[in-house]
């Protein structure tokens, strides 16, 4: 029994490593910011798609940052940004609203 177990702790090893390996060859492609505010309805869809999106993608970073945040404001200040939810892909106001998953999918392109 004793063989087994090191087997299989072994190729277990084996494949721990394979998969660091793999995530390491993933390079970060985009930097993704859903500013929403607390009282916001429509910012908890739009937060689930990104963060399914993320889950499933690992080629981008994906923040939420409230509006009432100091960060928050600093962004919706320096980007003009009047409504909540807004997506900031590497720093520019790309989408207002609650995105589908495709639409999401295609701001990464």
């Amino acid at each position: 029994m004793e063989k087994e177990n090191n087997n299989n702790d072994n190729n277990n090893n084996i494949d721990t490593k394979f998969n660091l390996n793999e995530l390491n060859n993933i390079k970060i492609k985009h930097n993704v910011i859903l500013l929403v505010s607390k009282w916001c309805a429509e910012c908890i869809p739009a937060d689930r798609v990104w963060r399914t999106l993320a889950e499933e993608r690992k080629d981008f970073t994906y923040k939420l940052i409230d509006v009432a945040d100091p960060e928050g404001r600093r962004l919706s200040i320096d980007l003009y940004i009047r409504s909540v939810p807004s997506t900031i892909i590497d720093g520019k106001l790309s989408y207002v609203g609650i995105p589908t998953k495709e639409d999401a999918g295609e701001l990464l392109f």
